[in-house]
């Protein structure tokens, strides 16, 4: 038995909406059915991968509100920030 994470993108009553699950399946078919009758909306896009340690938590929100043009990849990056710009 394998744990399977999905991620919904789904509408709302207008707003795009995320949710995420976990679904304990022995396939990628038998958590896809299952992920599938368990949607959260009639209308929904869905992502389906095996849990993994090196899941990037958020993907997924992240590309949905780039995609209602909501950018979050514009924020700058905390990582590339010059330490010595105090001085």
């Amino acid at each position: 038995m394998q744990v399977w994470i999905v991620e919904y993108i789904y509408d709302d009553n207008g707003a795009v909406r995320v949710s995420t699950a976990n679904v304990r399946a022995e396939d990628y078919e038998t958590a896809r059915s299952f992920a599938a009758a368990s949607a959260p909306a009639p209308d929904f896009v869905m992502s389906l991968r095996p849990q993994s340690e090196e899941q990037f938590l958020g993907r997924t929100v992240i590309q949905a509100h780039e995609m209602t043009g909501k950018i979050v990849s514009d924020l700058p990056d905390p990582d590339s920030e010059d330490e010595d710009s105090d001085q």
